[in-house]
């Protein structure tokens, strides 16, 4: 028997062992990557309602310095085209062909994220860096629709880059859509207790507040600096390349899901 007792001992020994070794450090892998998953979608949460507030500050800028023209509204600058043909205001209608510019820009950025995808996101902030500068030392002479091709193109890479945190479709440069989704999400949370909904509504909301802070402070940098209160734009571009995850942690992320 007391053979027995010292097989059984040492089966349970090898047992405990093979736990230690074996299954332990994948169990602490699994939550070092959900603890790591939780980390990744807070910080994109942050990133977009920080890119909420880049889109406030520079569409209340274009509103305010170029005569009124909105560069994210892309369905307003189609009606005014098709009016300047109808008025025969042709000079006018061309320059509204500047739309073109906004496709190419959501085309470059697409084909830059599928060839670069690792670093897609710091080429679009550069890029929206660049632009913020160039739209700032554009003298007010200069005709409005002119002025406004650098925030065109900002407007373009940075919806086309930076539009889906945690799988929730919401664009940083205008509200329509969030609008509809926050009354929704909160409308649904309420009828079903969906935690699900509940986490989408305050993104939205978040999305919606920032851009309007971002409205907020673009009013008094412009009522402060007039034109190059754009540049204003340098502080939160900032704070979003510092929230932008770190080049090859997303593959590592993504490699360690299937421990």
């Amino acid at each position: 028997s007391i053979y027995i007792c010292i097989i059984f001992h040492s089966i349970e020994f090898f047992a405990a062992l093979f736990r230690l070794i074996f299954l332990l450090p994948k169990a602490y892998n699994r939550q070092r990557v959900i603890k790591t998953e939780l980390d990744h979608n807070h910080k994109r949460a942050l990133l977009h309602i920080n890119l909420a507030f880049i889109g406030g500050l520079t569409g209340v800028y274009a509103i305010l310095v170029r005569s009124g023209n909105f560069g994210a509204a892309q369905t307003m600058n189609l009606i005014e085209m098709i009016l300047n043909f109808a008025e025969m205001n042709l000079t006018d209608a061309f320059l509204r062909l500047a739309i073109f510019i906004y496709r190419l820009a959501i085309i470059a950025a697409f084909l830059i994220g599928e060839r670069f995808s690792s670093v897609k996101s710091y080429i679009a902030l550069v890029i929206e860096t660049v632009c913020v500068w160039i739209a700032g030392i554009i003298p007010s002479s200069v005709h409005p629709l002119i002025a406004l091709f650098p925030v065109f193109i900002l407007n373009a890479y940075q919806w086309q880059t930076f539009t889906t945190p945690e799988c929730y479709n919401s664009s940083t440069i205008f509200s329509t859509n969030n609008y509809k989704q926050t009354v929704l999400a909160w409308m649904r949370y309420h009828m079903t207790h969906d935690q699900s909904q509940k986490k989408g509504a305050w993104l939205f909301t978040g999305t919606l507040i920032f851009f309007h802070l971002g409205v907020l402070a673009g009013y008094f940098a412009v009522k402060h600096a007039g034109i190059h209160g754009i540049w204003f734009t340098f502080v939160p571009l900032i704070t979003a390349t510092c929230l932008v995850l770190p080049i090859g942690e997303a593959e590592i992320l993504e490699a360690d899901v299937g421990i």
